[in-house]
């Protein structure tokens, strides 16, 4: 009997959270004996990603160290979509798989698309409605989306967006967010906390976690949310803020200058990614400028004020598991002060569940990837797509 031919699937991740959400929906390829996995890294944020891959127990096949010091964005592009040319051309795969919105998935979307390989989307769909804000992850995301084979929407939301800019419906499949499947592994192994973190609850005090480092908060919008730190220790004398502060020069200078120094307010040095998950998980509040962080955060019911002006994740919105006040040190405090306030409202958002994933959503990838290599429509039935049961209820 002639052996049934392989689809060669490669993936292509640059960034620390491309590799986490990536990490489980591999693990799943993996295991399935009609699929040969491809792991091609570009290094974006090389130190971030070892570890990454090193709790997945995933080995990049190759990896294109593409960093350097005060590289432009172009630079990062230029030299990404030269190297996945070069590696499409001899690994020939069935598939790329991209994730996300980075330099490293356009990149890798467009010298697919160059070389007429299928690209799928792993998290299609989200839109901020401002296409420099996030910048450049709204023009990427939205580009990626024109070019794509498979449009993989974490949410319906997510799915109608793509509707509604003309992506043909049999190419979205509706699977949640694999954010919330690495979360689920990670949490079932992760248990260890940073000092600050078990001393505030060994002082039963509660924590508000902060992070915030995007370009469009350096300068005067960080500082503001910095004076909105400082206001909160003094309102709030069970409140200690814990804040993982980037590597940026940009960000470091302000925050230093900015937070006074007060023994219920660390800023600390970044945290690797489960301890960040830990510390996130017995936090009360999350104030940040992360996309990632308003996915992970519902899934511990973690209130998050988003530290911006606009967001692509408005599922959390909808049922006030998050709130956007962007910078604005008055907005910040005066919101902040609500949730710490109302004991009753936190315990309601602890019960709200993810809007944004149910921990299955690779095994609906996989399903839909398997569907599409055979040629059947739809590559996921209705009933097998992801919704989010409180959605659902208040809108019938």
């Amino acid at each position: 009997m002639q052996q049934q031919k392989k689809i060669k699937i490669s993936a292509v991740v640059g960034t620390r959270p491309e590799a986490i959400k990536m990490a489980p929906l591999l693990q799943g390829l993996s295991a399935v004996p009609s699929i040969e996995t491809h792991l091609i890294s570009t290094g974006q944020h090389h130190s971030q990603l070892e570890q990454v891959f090193s709790f997945f127990e995933l080995t990049p096949d190759v990896d294109l160290k593409l960093m350097k010091k005060n590289q432009s964005l172009n630079d990062i592009a230029y030299k990404a979509i030269k190297g996945m040319d070069r590696l499409l051309e001899q690994a020939d795969p069935d598939l790329l798989l991209v994730q996300g919105d980075t330099t490293t998935a356009f990149a890798g979307a467009l010298a697919a698309f160059n070389r007429q390989t299928p690209v799928g989307h792993v998290e299609a769909g989200l839109r901020s409605g401002d296409l420099m804000n996030p910048y450049p992850e709204e023009a990427n995301r939205k580009l990626i989306s024109a070019i794509a084979t498979l449009n993989f929407a974490p949410t319906y939301v997510a799915r109608n967006h793509l509707l509604s800019e003309g992506i043909p419906p049999s190419t979205i499949v509706t699977t949640g967010n694999t954010v919330v499947d690495a979360l689920y592994s990670i949490t079932s192994k992760v248990t260890d906390l940073p000092e600050e973190v078990s001393r505030a609850i060994t002082n039963h005090n509660r924590v508000i976690l902060v992070t915030a480092h995007r370009r469009e908060s350096w300068g005067k919008p960080l500082a503001d949310i910095c004076a909105a730190i400082n206001e909160l220790v003094y309102l709030f004398n069970d409140v200690e803020v814990v804040f993982p502060i980037h590597k940026n020069p940009k960000v470091r200078d302000v925050v230093f200058n900015s937070i006074v120094e007060h023994k219920r307010i660390h800023i600390i040095e970044p945290l690797n990614y489960f301890d960040f998950i830990s510390t996130m998980k017995h936090s009360s509040l999350v104030l940040s400028d992360s996309g990632g962080v308003q996915e992970e955060a519902p899934t511990f019911g973690v209130p998050v004020l988003v530290l911006r002006k606009t967001t692509e994740r408005p599922e959390a919105l909808t049922v006030n598991l998050s709130n956007i006040v962007g910078t604005n040190t008055e907005k910040i405090v005066k919101q902040a002060s609500k949730i710490l306030g109302d004991t009753q409202r936190a315990a309601q958002i602890a019960k709200s569940g993810n809007p944004f994933g149910d921990g299955r959503a690779s095994k609906r990838i996989i399903k839909a990837i398997l569907a599409w290599s055979n040629g059947k429509v739809p590559y996921l039935n209705e009933d097998e797509s992801f919704v989010y049961a409180e959605l659902e209820t208040s809108d019938g």
